[in-house]
């Protein structure tokens, strides 16, 4: 593992309180505490997190309201779920 992937890594799990989160995504505080609230994040908040608050914030710009925003992302991790899970099951038909 290269240096720079090992510091990249250690950055992603860093803890982030939820104003920094807010300001690196650019949302205001009540969505970070929403989309916590709901069980969209987790309270110790990463910069993975960071990425997904910028999701929230594209769509909303798309209008899309911040109930709408947590659907579509559901829908989208659970797409992720079963692509992950149909290359598993790809995998063991090929072995």
């Amino acid at each position: 593992m290269s240096k720079r992937h090992e510091i990249t890594t250690v950055q992603t799990h860093e803890r982030i309180s939820i104003r920094t989160a807010a300001q690196r995504a650019a949302v205001d505080g009540e969505v970070v505490m929403y989309c916590i609230e709901v069980g969209l994040l987790e309270e110790a908040l990463t910069e993975d997190d960071v990425h997904e608050l910028r999701r929230v914030r594209r769509l909303m710009s798309l209008g899309v309201n911040l109930e709408g925003a947590e659907i579509i992302l559901r829908l989208r991790r659970r797409i992720q779920e079963l692509e992950a899970e149909l290359a598993r099951l790809r995998m063991r038909l090929l072995s």
